[in-house]
Formats: structure tokens, sequence, C-alpha cells
């Protein structure tokens, strides 16, 4: 188990399947949640030396009007596994080093009991290492793909491909010491979300409880 001073928790999941939802579940619960994508979106950042090297690896094209790294632009990478590769050899090195970061500093805080990764990449970029407990949270495609249109004003035919730029759960599954169903309601997330953190607690305390829960 990592030596972290708080518990740390690992949330992911393919695109639509409600990881943001469950980790601002936990946040209500006292946990302090680094949501990876928004630290991948400060790496971008001008200041940053990733944004140099985002710009040379695919040109001025994904700029914006403001100089700015457009994400709707390299959203397009999705459907090509050999850039979207070389983002990733980017980026990833740097939400790693922001997360540790922010898990340091969160220890400090006595408002927090536990600290939560938001992350969607979490296996693929091997910041699961970090965590003392993952959750996969699932859910059917095209409950997948119905989200992902409404949340990011894509049609259906993109949210395919993001789909379809991901491994699927049955290579995540391996990873995962909890298991989220989210196929219903908004109740229910939380419902099963609080009965995975009491589970979680009580197995890192010591509960000889199944290795992998499935809600």
């Amino acid at each position: 188990m990592p030596q972290n001073k708080l518990t740390t928790i690992g949330v992911t999941g393919i695109s639509g399947s409600g990881t943001s939802t469950v980790a601002a579940i936990l946040e209500e619960r006292g946990g302090f949640v680094a949501q990876a994508d928004k630290l991948a979106h400060e790496a971008m950042g001008k200041t940053e030396p990733a944004f140099a090297e985002v710009i040379e690896a695919f040109g001025k094209e994904v700029l914006n009007q403001n100089g700015e790294i457009n994400r709707r632009a390299l959203a397009k990478l999705f459907g090509n596994k050999k850039e979207l590769e070389k983002l990733e050899k980017i980026i990833h090195p740097r939400v790693i080093e922001k997360t540790r970061e922010l898990n340091k500093k969160t220890a400090d805080i006595a408002a927090h009991t536990f600290f939560v990764i938001d992350a969607p990449l979490l296996i693929e970029s091997g910041m699961h290492i970090m965590c003392d407990s993952i959750w996969l949270i699932t859910a059917p495609d095209d409950l997948r793909i119905a989200r992902i249109t409404v949340r990011d004003k894509i049609d259906e035919a993109l949210a395919k491909r993001r789909l379809a730029s991901r491994k699927g759960d049955d290579a995540l599954r391996p990873f995962a010491h909890i298991i989220i169903e989210n196929n219903g309601s908004a109740i229910a997330l939380r419902s099963k979300t609080e009965t995975a953190l009491k589970a979680m607690s009580l197995k890192i305390h010591g509960f000889d409880g199944l290795k992998v829960l499935e809600i």
C-alpha cells in the first residue's frame, strides 16, 4: 500500500460513466479531489513547459483565437491512436507531478480525511500505483453516449469515437478494488458511492471482505 498520509482513492472509468459525479460525492464526504482533466488543462497553459511541446508536436492549428491551446482541437486526436499517445506522453508526467504535489499539501489540511484522484486514464498513465483503493465506474455504452452528447454538445458519431479510443471495462476490471455500475438514477449512484466508501474503510482497516466489491 502506498505510504501516503491520507488514504488515496483512484476513481476511473470510460467517458460518460460518471466518474466526476462519484468524485463530487466523495468530496462532500470529506475527500479532496484532484481532477486529472483539470490538471491536464493547467499543464497546457501558456506559461507551462508542456505548452511549447504541444505546439511543436501538433502545430499552431491547435491554438484558438487567444493563442491558447484549443482542447476541442486536441479532442480530434482521439481517432488517431499514434497522435493520442504522443499527446499523452507530454501531458501525463505533468499531471502525475501536480497530483503528487496536491497530495502532499492536502495531508496538512484537517478538513480533508482522504484524497481522491479523478482520472479517466488512471490505469493507462500509471497513476493507479499512487492509490490505496481503485474504483472503476461502469455504465452501458448507450448511456455513456447519451451522457457525452449532452455534456460536451457533440454528435453521436464523435461520442462513439471517444469510446472507441479507450480500452474497455474488461481491460480495467483487473485493477479495480471496487466496481460501481452507474446505470440508474443520481440517487442510486449516491447510495452506491456511500456504500463503497464504507466498505473501503472497513477493508483498509483490516476487514477481510471480498477481493473485489461490485455494486
